[in-house]
């Protein structure tokens, strides 16, 4: 590892400790430490990345705080910033450097991307995506009425990865390597703590619903043992339109702020 970064809500002091109830429930939120690994070359970027022992090690305990960790090369974080993409200077100007080994330097952009082109990024990332995760709600749609329900499953999940990476680009610029939606919901809530409404854990059903969803990425389409009821499929589409009402209004948000920056 040639640098490890701390960034985020933590890295710039405002980060968040949550809990509050809504419809006698209750909801708690804490926000995940962000850290941005560095290395010299693709292969230790594959080698820390599918780490298993490190990512053990990063589990929290019981009421302990998430680890969210990213991986790239030195090449590509620099590159990165010399194409002066938002997220990556962000991490640049309010990370926390917790290591470096000092035998590579990050790029130093001439300067920040003028308003208007970050607005600019915003639009077509979210025409993009939100365009894509409607395409595979529809294609949820076509497959549940034919009662292919393990590829109804796999669309919704699709659906649901889509919309959670429209706002994830639409606020940073940068979208994740990432299909597990626990990880993809916790990156969410950092935006809007109405995403951990969406599937409060909060019971065996609601944990049996999440689960559903968050296997249909593989198990969906390659496990015998994979089963999935109408019913079922018919709560996640709901939840799922949830996931989209919320994505739209935050991003909507976004670029309602960026233009009038750019303006």
């Amino acid at each position: 590892m040639e640098m490890i970064i701390l960034f985020g809500s933590h890295a710039r002091g405002d980060w968040v400790e949550d809990q509050y109830e809504e419809d006698h429930i209750t909801y708690e939120y804490r926000s995940d430490f962000d850290i941005l690994i560095v290395t010299a070359d693709k292969g230790d970027e594959r080698d820390i990345a599918y780490d298993n022992d490190l990512k053990a090690a990063l589990q929290p305990g019981r009421h302990g705080t998430r680890v969210n960790y990213i991986v790239h090369t030195i090449q590509h974080v620099n590159q990165m910033l010399a194409e002066r993409r938002f997220f990556f200077m962000d991490i640049l100007k309010e990370g926390y450097m917790l290591h470096n080994a000092k035998r590579y330097k990050l790029a130093r952009p001439p300067k920040e991307l003028p308003p208007e082109v970050m607005l600019r990024h915003a639009r077509e990332y979210f025409q993009e995506w939100m365009e894509s995760a409607d395409g595979f709600f529809e294609m949820y749609e076509a497959a549940f009425k034919s009662g292919l329900n393990k590829i109804a499953a796999f669309q919704l999940h699709q659906s649901a990865e889509r919309y959670i990476t429209c706002l994830l680009l639409v606020h940073t610029g940068y979208r994740p390597k990432e299909h597990d939606m626990e990880k993809l919901f916790q990156q969410a809530a950092g935006f809007d703590h109405r995403f951990a409404a969406i599937f409060p854990n909060d019971g065996k059903t609601e944990k049996h619903l999440f689960d559903l969803l968050r296997r249909a990425y593989v198990d969906a389409r390659y496990s015998k043992r994979y089963r999935i009821s109408e019913a079922e499929l018919t709560t996640l589409a709901e939840r799922i339109q949830i996931l989209k009402s919320i994505s739209r209004e935050a991003c909507m948000k976004k670029i309602e702020g960026l233009q009038n920056t750019a303006s």
